[in-house]
C-alpha cells in the first residue's frame, strides 16, 4: 500500500481515494472509502483503453456479468461506470492472505480444513455457474482467506457462456498450472473447466505443489492436456477420490460444482472467521487485517518510489559492492521460499474484476507479511583448503517493470530487451549504462516468450479485434531506436515464434509460417505442430504431438522428423545438436543436420534442461544439483550443487550460458558463475531478490557489453562486472 502520488485523483465517482494498492497493465487500483465510511477497492482503467470503443464495450459486458454473481463465497462488484471518461469499477475490499501466500508460507492445509475449503469453493462455483458464467481462471492467487471466510475473487476473464466472440479457439485463457485440458488445447472452457481447476487447486493445497508441476510452460501445458496429475502427496483417501474425479480428462465425465457439494456433505464446521485454519495461518491473517488500514495522507504529496527508473534513469545504489570490498559473498536476509514462475499463456485481454484485491495483499509492507516457515537447511560450508570465490561488482541497477515481477531478458543487437508475461510494455536497455532507450507496448495477455529477436530486429505482438475474429498485429522493430519497420497480421495467438537473420517463424495450429525479415511478406508455409518453436543456424525446429520437425529456415523444406513416445517440450539448438525433453523427464539429443538420434538420458520429470552451449547441455534437478553433459556424446562432464555442503539441498536453476560460463541461481538468492569445462565456481553475486528463470527464448541472465545482466524480482535489471580471475582464487567447492 502506497500513498497517493500528486498525479492521482482525489476521488473517483462518489468514492474518496486513500492510497494506492497497486498497478498493472490494465489500470491502477486504489483503496477508497464510500460516503458512509466503508473501505473498497477502486479500479481506474488506463485512459488509452477507455478511448478504445471495443474495449469499453467489453468492459461494460464483463461488469454486467460479474455483478450478477452474489454468492456467499465470492467478492462482489459493488459499483461501476463503464461510460465514464475513464471507466472504473468498485469491488469489495478483502484484506487477508491469498491461498497462494498461505500455502507458500505455511505449507499444505490439513485434511479437515481442506474439506471445508473445498465445500466453500464448490458453493462459490455453483453460484457462478447458475448465473450463466464460468470463472476460467480459478487458481490459488484468486482465493482469499479473510476474517469472514474464504472468498473466490477475480472475475476479470469470466465471460457469459455464449461469448464465443471474446474467447476463440487457438487462444489461451487461464494459468497453465491450474487450467483445464480444453483450455490447454486452445479451446473454450466452461463450468466443467472450472471443476477441473478446482481439483488442481485442492491438490496444490493438499500437497504444497501444483499437480502438473513441470520445468517449463510447454511441459506443464502438455501434462495438463493429458490430465497427468501427480497426486502422491494426498494421503486422505476421500479427498484424493474427490480430486481425481475433478481431474478427469473428458469434461463430460467431471461432476458439476453442485454435485461436488452433495458429495462433500454437511460441513463439519463453519468457515466464518479464521478458527477453521491452523493457528499460525489464522494469526497471520489477523495481523494482515489489522495492518490493512491506510495511514493518514501526508501533508506533502509523496511520489511513487523511483519513478525516474521507469523513464530510463538508474537509481542510486548505496549497497553496491565496491571494488575494494572483502573477497567474500554478500549475504541477504532470509526470505520465503521461491514461488513458481511459469509464464502465463493467456491471450484474451482481461478486465481484472477483483484481481486488485489479491494484488493489494502482496503490496503491504514487509512487516505485515506472515512469518515464513524455517527452511531447516543447514548453513553452507566450504572446503577448509579452498578459498571462497571472488565476488562480482554491481555496476548499475534499473527498474524496468512497474510491478513486483522479474523481467526476462532478450539480446537484440547492441541492446537488451526486458519484458514479463504480465506486463504490457517491452523496454530496451543500454547494457553499458542501464538507461532505457525506448518502450513499446506488446500484447498484455500473452506470455513474454512470444517476443522474438535477432541481431537486426525485434518482433512484438499486439492484440487487435477484427470484425469477426481476433487477430494479432506483428511488428518488426529496430532494436536501437524502437522504430517500426513493418507490420503484419497473424490470425489467432501463435503457439511460438523464433527468428533467424532472414525470417521470423510463427507456429499457428498445425503449421509454421515464415515471414521475410526485410518486409514481413510470407515466404513459406510448412505442415508441422509447433507447441515449441526454436530457430538457429538456418534450422527451425517445431516440437509437439510426439514429433519434432526440422525445417530449413530459408525455404520451409522439411529436413527431418523425429518421432517420440511422449510429446516433446521446449527445444534447444546448440553445437550442431537439438535437445528436447518429454513429459516424463527423458532428455533426447538428435543431430541437427539429419535428425538422427544421438543419445538420451532419463531424469525426474521435474528436472529441467533449459540451456546448452560451450559444448554442453545443462540439467537442473529437484535436489539442487546441476549436471553438464557433453553435447555430442551425452557423457556426464561434471555435477555440482552450487552453494551446498552435500548434506542440505536447495533449489538451483540455470539462468544462461555464454563464452565458457554458466550462470546458476543457487540457494540464498546467490548467483554462481560456473566454469562450463569442470563446473568449478568462478565467482558469485548475492542478488537483492530472486532471479527469474528463462522463457523459451528469454534468459534470466545474459552477457552484454562486458557485463552480466540479471533480471531480478521487483522489476529490476542488475548489471554486474565479473571479477578478473586471480591464481588460486577461482576454485571453490561447489
Amino acid at each position: 500500500m502506497q500513498p497517493l502520488s500528486p498525479d492521482d485523483p482525489q476521488t473517483v465517482g462518489r468514492y474518496r481515494l486513500l492510497a494506492r494498492l497497486g498497478a498493472g497493465g490494465m489500470g491502477v487500483v486504489y483503496l477508497g472509502r464510500t460516503p458512509g465510511g466503508r473501505l473498497v477497492a477502486v479500479k481506474l482503467v488506463r485512459e488509452h483503453f477507455g478511448a478504445d470503443a471495443r474495449y469499453r464495450a467489453r468492459f461494460r459486458r464483463e461488469v454486467a456479468a460479474a455483478r450478477t454473481v452474489t454468492g456467499t463465497f465470492t467478492a462482489p462488484v459493488l459499483d461501476a461506470d463503464p461510460d465514464a471518461a475513464v471507466p472504473w469499477l468498485v469491488m469489495e475490499y478483502l484484506p487477508g492472505l491469498s491461498l497462494r501466500e498461505a500455502v507458500d508460507t505455511f505449507g499444505a492445509l490439513p485434511a479437515p480444513a481442506l474439506r471445508l475449503l473445498a465445500a466453500a469453493l464448490a458453493e462459490a462455483l455453483a453460484g457462478i455457474h447458475r448465473a450463466g458464467l464460468a470463472h476460467r481462471d480459478l487458481k490459488p492467487g484468486n482465493i482469499m482467506l479473510t476474517e469472514s471466510g474464504p472468498r473466490l475473487i477475480d472475475f476479470g476473464i469470466a465471460r457469459p457462456l455464449d461469448a464465443t466472440a471474446i474467447t476463440l479457439p487457438g487462444t489461451f485463457l487461464g494459468t497453465p498450472d491450474f487450467m483445464s485440458p480444453e483450455q490447454a488445447s486452445g479451446g473454450l472452457a466452461g463450468p466443467a473447466g472450472d471443476v477441473f481447476s478446482l481439483g488442481a487447486v485442492l491438490a496444490y493445497t493438499a500437497t504444497g505443489r501444483p499437480p502438473f508441476d513441470a520445468p517449463d510452460r510447454a511441459a506443464t501445458l502438455e501434462r495438463v492436456r493429458l490430465a497427468r496429475a501427480d497426486l502422491d502427496g494426498i494421503k486422505d483417501r476421500g479427498l484424493r477420490t474427490l480430486v481425481t474425479v475433478c481431474l478427469r480428462r473428458e469434461p463430460e465425465r467431471r461432476p458439476t460444482a453442485a454435485a461436488l457439494l452433495d458429495r462433500l456433505g454437511e460441513p463439519a464446521d463453519s468457515v466464518y472467521g479464521t478458527g477453521w485454519l491452523p493457528a499460525p495461518l489464522a494469526e497471520a491473517i489477523d495481523r494482515r487485517v489489522a495492518r490493512s488500514q491506510p495511514e493518514p495522507r501526508p501533508a506533502t504529496p509523496v511520489a511513487e518510489p523511483a519513478p525516474e527508473a521507469l523513464h530510463g534513469e538508474t537509481t542510486a545504489d548505496p549497497d553496491a559492492v565496491t571494488a575494494d570490498a572483502p573477497d567474500t559473498p554478500r549475504t541477504e536476509p532470509a526470505r520465503p521460499p521461491d514461488r513458481r514462475k511459469l509464464l502465463l499463456a493467456a491471450a484474451a485481454v482481461p478486465v481484472a474484476v477483483g484481481a486488485a484485491v489479491a494484488l493489494a495483499q502482496t503490496l503491504l509492507p514487509d512487516e505485515g507479511r506472515p512469518t515464513p516457515r524455517p527452511s531447516g537447511q543447514a548453513s553452507p560450508s566450504r572446503s577448509a583448503t579452498a578459498r571462497p570465490p571472488s565476488v562480482a561488482v554491481r555496476r548499475w541497477r534499473t527498474k524496468v517493470l512497474g510491478d513486483t515481477r522479474y523481467p526476462d531478458l532478450y539480446p537484440a543487437g547492441d541492446v537488451v530487451l526486458a519484458a514479463n508475461s504480465g506486463q504490457s510494455d517491452v523496454r530496451a536497455v543500454d547494457p553499458r549504462t542501464g538507461r532505457i532507450l525506448w518502450t513499446r507496448a506488446a500484447t498484455t495477455s500473452g506470455p513474454a516468450d512470444h517476443i522474438a529477436t535477432s541481431p537486426d530486429a525485434v518482433y512484438l505482438f499486439d492484440a487487435r479485434d477484427g470484425d469477426s475474429t481476433e487477430e494479432f498485429v506483428l511488428r518488426a522493430v529496430n532494436p536501437a531506436s524502437g522504430a517500426v519497420r513493418w507490420t503484419s497480421r497473424v490470425p489467432n495467438f501463435p503457439w511460438g515464434t523464433a527468428a533467424t537473420a532472414s525470417v521470423l517463424c510463427v507456429a499457428v495450429y498445425d503449421e509454421v509460417r515464415a515471414l521475410d525479415a526485410d518486409d514481413g511478406q510470407r515466404r513459406w508455409t510448412a505442415r508441422a505442430t509447433g507447441i515449441s518453436l526454436t530457430a538457429r543456424a538456418g534450422l527451425a525446429v517445431a516440437s509437439g504431438e510426439r514429433v519434432m520437425t526440422g525445417l530449413d529456415a530459408d525455404s520451409g523444406r522439411v529436413r527431418w522428423t523425429y518421432e517420440m513416445p511422449e510429446s516433446p517440450l521446449a527445444t534447444l539448438v546448440s553445437d550442431g545438436m537439438v535437445f528436447t525433453s518429454d513429459t516424463l523427464g527423458t532428455l533426447y539429443a538428435v543431430h541437427a543436420d539429419n535428425g538422427k538420434a544421438a543419445w538420451k538420458r532419463s531424469f525426474d520429470y521435474r528436472s529441467s534442461a533449459r540451456h546448452a552451449g560451450s559444448g554442453m547441455v545443462y540439467v537442473s534437478e529437484p535436489d539442487g544439483r546441476v549436471r553438464a553433459f557433453q553435447a555430442r556424446t551425452g557423457r556426464q562432464a561434471w555435477s555440482r550443487r552450487p552453494g551446498q555442503d552435500g548434506t542440505s539441498y536447495g533449489e538451483s536453476q540455470t539462468l544462461g550460458v555464454s563464452d565458457g560460463t554458466l550462470w546458476v541461481q543457487g540457494p540464498g538468492q546467490t548467483v554462481y558463475a560456473l566454469d562450463t569445462t569442470d563446473g568449478r565456481t568462478l565467482w558469485t553475486y548475492g542478488a537483492l531478490a530472486t532471479i527469474g528463470s528463462a522463457t523459451d527464448h528469454g534468459s534470466g541472465a545474459l552477457a552484454a557489453a562486458g557485463l552480466v545482466l540479471l533480471g531480478t524480482e521487483g522489476g529490476h535489471v542488475e548489471a554486474v562486472s565479473p571479477p578478473s580471475p586471480t591464481k588460486g582464487n577461482t576454485r571453490a567447492t561447489a
